[in-house]
């Protein structure tokens, strides 16, 4: 029975040996640090409302819409403003008329 309980407490001091490792490797310094850091995220997202967040999902959503709409438009004009350029007879758009 007591090496029963030696051995478990061994095996009990290697995983606190190998979780340490990890939390230091993602640098946190201990458990102690750990648990603060999960309460400070536990406030932090409490102090979000579901419908807040919700807003901000969609204003993003609209925001990429556009986004990609604008993104169509320049490579139309690209296309446009390229097929253009190889017609023969085109003058070049930058250069200044005769006097």
């Amino acid at each position: 029975m007591t090496t029963d309980i030696r051995r478990d407490a061994d095996q009990l001091m290697r995983y606190y040996g190998e979780l340490m490792r990890r939390l230091t490797q993602n640098g946190v310094r201990d458990v102690a640090e750990l648990l603060t850091l999960y309460e400070q995220l536990q406030r932090a997202v409490s102090a979000l409302t579901a419908q807040e967040i919700s807003w901000a999902c969609d204003q993003v959503q609209g925001l990429i819409r556009q986004l990609v709409g604008m993104d169509t438009n320049i490579q139309a004009l690209r296309r446009l403003k390229t097929a253009f350029s190889e017609l023969p007879g085109i003058a070049d758009t930058n250069a200044r008329p005769p006097a």
